[in-house]
């Protein structure tokens, strides 16, 4: 009967037994390479940052800068925060105070609720150059991973796709906390 199963495509007992443990050791390596690509991005975002500028700011800082700077439009904290899919809104305030203060985003409204956050002349100088760079060097390197529009939309597919699995797994978790 083994035999039987494994001429049409099925797997004998001991196949099936080693499959699952194999899929979750190579499952284990997917998201330790998701770990590694969420570092390695955090990184260029920083390193490239202090290659074209002496401002110093963290990964969390940069993305805030950069998530203003999205569009052109002024965008308040909760748009921030869902623009770079996060909930740790004290991080974020924080980042907010500190571009504040450099100079690089300012502040319109007068109260916390209609607050929103424009980048600055010296901020948009920073991520024009930041851009520029991008263009230069990464972009460069990543058309051998995705070398056209369509690959890159597949892959951009793809991400969003584990984003929501993730992100569902995540509230299953939750929902069934005691």
């Amino acid at each position: 009967m083994a035999d039987t199963r494994k001429a049409c495509g099925g797997r004998d007992d001991e196949t099936a037994a080693a499959a699952p443990q194999d899929y979750e050791t190579k499952f284990s390596e997917f998201e330790y390479a998701i770990w590694h690509l969420g570092s390695a991005f955090a990184r260029w975002r920083r390193d490239c940052l202090d290659a074209v500028s002496d401002v110093g700011l963290s990964s969390t800082e940069a993305s805030v800068l950069h998530a203003i700077h999205m569009n052109g439009n002024p965008k308040g904290l909760m748009e921030i925060s869902r623009l770079l899919h996060r909930d740790d809104l004290p991080n974020i305030q924080y980042g907010l105070k500190k571009l504040s203060q450099l100079g690089l985003i300012e502040k319109q409204g007068s109260s916390r609720k209609n607050m929103t956050y424009s980048v600055s002349e010296d901020g948009s100088r920073i991520v024009d150059a930041y851009l520029r760079k991008r263009r230069e060097v990464l972009l460069r390197l990543f058309q051998h991973v995705a070398p056209s529009s369509r690959d890159l939309d597949d892959l951009i597919m793809q991400m969003h796709v584990m984003i929501g699995l993730y992100d569902q797994s995540s509230d299953m978790v939750m929902s069934r906390q005691p």
